[in-house]
């Protein structure tokens, strides 16, 4: 995984190839294909493990845990800022490269586990105390978050501030999260 990183940084996810990996970590390209059947596939077990370690960082850094209002704005911006500044997260969101892993994460069940492992007690506590919609499925709600923060890491949010991408979460997401009143 390691060595898929550092490639997915020099080279992008257009120009990575499973023999790139393989030389990078020493190994055999067969040895590769053991543990991942596809180019594709070794891509998303980066995403796999930079989603484990981003949601741990992410949780940590909620100011108010106890308010879902505030903190499912907090979660998806948190989210979104882990991007910028690290260069994995850029490689793997720059221009060409975001549409294969936009395109992986949204269609993998897997991401969702990943993602619905970490929010998933967070989404249940709330929703126990009154403060998310009874109706929800939370499994489905950790993707839809996902898929927001996904939408905000592309055009055109690319280009638009900060505070106008968390206006838009608080003012059309947050409202379908919580009980109608």
């Amino acid at each position: 995984m390691a060595a898929a990183g550092r490639c997915l940084v020099a080279r992008g996810t257009t120009r990575l190839t499973v023999d790139d990996v393989a030389r990078e970590a020493a190994v055999a390209r067969s040895t590769v294909y053991r543990y991942f059947r596809s180019r594709d596939e070794l891509v998303l077990g980066v995403i796999l493990s930079r989603v484990d370690a981003g949601m741990r960082r992410v949780l940590g850094m909620l100011e108010h845990p106890d308010d879902a209002a505030r903190s499912v704005v907090d979660l998806i911006m948190h989210s979104v800022g882990l991007v910028a500044g690290d260069p994995l997260n850029e490689a793997m969101f720059a221009t060409d490269s975001r549409w294969l892993v936009t395109s992986l994460e949204l269609r993998s069940e897997a991401v969702v586990d990943a993602f619905h492992q970490h929010l998933g007690p967070l989404l249940a506590r709330w929703r126990a105390e009154g403060q998310l919609r009874g109706d929800l499925d939370l499994r489905e709600t950790s993707r839809w978050m996902n898929t927001v923060a996904l939408l905000l890491l592309g055009p055109p949010w690319t280009q638009r501030p900060d505070r106008a991408k968390r206006e838009f979460v608080e003012n059309y997401v947050v409202p379908g999260l919580l009980p109608r009143r």
